[in-house]
């Protein structure tokens, strides 16, 4: 018997009895946790063992050692890359910080969070941007969400503000 191999193929029990089966050897233990910290894909760490994937799959499902050097290794991966991005997000990478908040803290996009953010535009009044300032308006009074003077109503006098909003050829001589 060597162990300088990562795997063997043991043969059947005396008398032919049982099937033929793979045993990772502490080499071979020692390149699963090595190869799958460093990110290798599933299939490299079988071909470095000597067997195609699916058997090195079955191994893991019946050898334990086997499974718990892969998940080490996964540890390892882990660590090392949360690492990376914590001291990127420290260094003020505004993307690694919200990668950290959303992975490791549950943060989601599109979902109601129990944060609550106030805007204060200062009396501006903002229109969607396919929606006239008048159709808004009238949108908004519609809802009963304001009471201002219909457009009609007022006057548009350069330099005079009309309905929280100056009047853009105003603007425009500025």
């Amino acid at each position: 018997m060597t162990d300088n191999l990562p795997a063997r193929l043991v043969a059947p029990g005396p008398g032919g009895e049982g099937r033929t089966y793979w045993e990772v050897t502490p080499l071979g233990l020692q390149m699963i946790e090595e190869l799958t910290s460093r990110g290798c894909h599933l299939t490299t760490v079988a071909k470095a063992l000597g067997m195609h994937v699916a058997t090195f799959r079955e191994v893991r499902k019946r050898d334990p050692e086997a499974e718990a050097a892969y998940q080490r290794g996964l540890a390892r991966e882990h660590d090392a890359l949360v690492g990376n991005l914590r001291q990127a997000a420290d260094a003020g990478n505004v993307v690694a910080n919200l990668f950290l908040l959303k992975a490791r803290h549950g943060y989601r996009e599109g979902e109601n969070a129990q944060v609550q953010v106030n805007v204060d535009t200062g009396g501006v009044l903002l229109a969607p941007p396919k929606m006239s300032l008048e159709q808004f308006l009238e949108e908004r009074r519609a809802a009963g969400a304001y009471e201002g003077p219909r457009p009609e109503t007022v006057e548009r006098v350069p330099g005079q503000t009309i309905e929280g909003v100056v009047d853009p050829e105003t603007r425009r001589g500025e």
